[in-house]
C-alpha cells in the first residue's frame, strides 16, 4: 500500500504490480497467470465551499482474474498444479457468489458466501450495492476450446443480470447543513410569494418547540425513574458504589463502568474499574 499523488505515481505502481505478478509457462500457454491480480485504489477528494469542506471518497478496483484450467490441457505438474486448483476453487466461489445476486432480485434477500474466498471477500463492494461494475470477457475463438468459451458466456450473461446503483457519498454534516440551507431558502420563497405569513411560521415554530420540550421531559422522567428503581435494586442488595470500591480496594472516584438492563433488578449488577 503506497500513497500517490500524480498520476505518473500511480503508473508507476501499477508497472511494479505487473512486474511482481505469477506467471509460469503451460501446455496452453507459455505465460499463464498463476494467480489473479488485483489493483485497488482509495480516492480522496476535497472541496472548499463558502464555511465548508466536503470530502468524497471513492474506491476502485482493477481486477485480472486468471482463467480457469484443465489437468488433462494443462498437462500441470507439482506446483503448477496446486496453482490451478486454487484458481478454479477461487473461480467456483465467485460464480456462486454471482448466481446468488443475480437470483437476489426475483427471490428476494438471499445469504451471498463473500467470504468463502479471498477474492470474493475484496470484491464485496464492487458486485453489490453503491457501485459500478464493468467487465470484459476473453474468450479463444480456438474450437478446441469450445466448451470453455460457452461457460465464459454464460458467467458474462450471469454477470449482466447482477443490478448495482451508484450514490454519491457525501460528509452526513455537510448534507445536513444543506438540507438546512435548502429549507431556509424555500421558507423565504414562500414569504416573499405570500404563500405564508411570518406569524403562521412563527407558531408553527412554537408549537414543534413545545413538543419538543415535552418530549425531552417525559424522557428525563423516564430516566430517572430508572435511576431510582436501580438505585433501590443496589439498596435492596445492601450494595453501594462507595461498599464496592471499599471492597475492592480501590478509590471511589476512580472512573468505572456499571451495566444497566430494562429489568430494573438487573441493573447495576456489573460494575468495571
Amino acid at each position: 500500500e503506497c500513497l500517490v499523488t500524480k498520476y505518473e505515481e500511480v503508473n508507476k505502481m501499477l508497472d511494479y504490480g505487473q512486474m511482481t505478478r505469477s506467471v509460469a509457462a503451460t501446455s496452453m500457454n507459455a505465460t499463464s497467470s498463476r494467480s489473479h491480480c488485483i489493483f485497488s485504489f482509495y480516492l480522496e477528494k476535497e472541496i472548499d465551499e463558502v464555511n465548508e469542506k466536503q470530502t468524497f471518497r471513492a474506491n476502485v478496483n482493477l481486477v485480472d482474474l486468471a482463467g480457469s484450467e484443465r489437468q488433462a490441457k494443462t498437462n500441470a505438474t507439482g506446483d503448477r498444479l496446486k496453482e490451478g486448483c486454487m484458481i478454479n476453487q477461487s473461480l467456483s466461489t465467485l460464480a456462486i457468489v454471482i448466481n446468488k445476486l443475480a437470483a437476489a432480485g426475483s427471490r428476494g434477500k438471499d445469504f451471498v458466501p463473500f467470504r468463502n474466498s479471498k477474492l470474493t471477500h475484496l470484491l464485496q463492494e464492487s458486485l453489490s450495492g453503491n457501485s459500478k461494475t464493468v467487465m470484459v470477457a476473453a474468450i479463444s475463438p480456438a474450437k478446441s476450446n469450445l466448451e470453455e468459451t460457452v461457460g465464459t458466456l454464460r458467467f458474462a450473461q450471469t454477470c449482466k443480470k447482477i443490478q448495482t446503483r451508484v450514490v454519491k457519498n457525501q460528509d452526513s454534516r455537510a448534507q445536513v447543513i444543506n438540507d438546512l440551507k435548502a429549507e431556509i431558502d424555500r421558507l423565504r420563497a414562500d414569504l416573499a410569494s405570500g404563500g405564508a405569513s411570518p406569524g403562521t411560521g412563527q407558531a408553527q415554530l412554537d408549537e414543534e418547540t413545545q413538543a419538543l420540550k415535552q418530549k425531552l421531559e417525559e424522557e428525563s422522567a423516564t430516566i430517572e425513574k430508572w435511576q431510582q428503581q436501580r438505585a433501590m435494586a443496589l439498596d435492596d442488595m445492601a450494595l453501594s458504589l462507595s461498599e464496592i470500591a471499599n471492597e475492592m480496594g480501590v478509590d471511589p472516584s476512580t472512573p468505572q463502568l456499571i451495566n444497566i438492563s430494562t429489568d430494573p433488578s438487573l441493573s447495576g449488577c456489573l460494575v468495571y474499574y
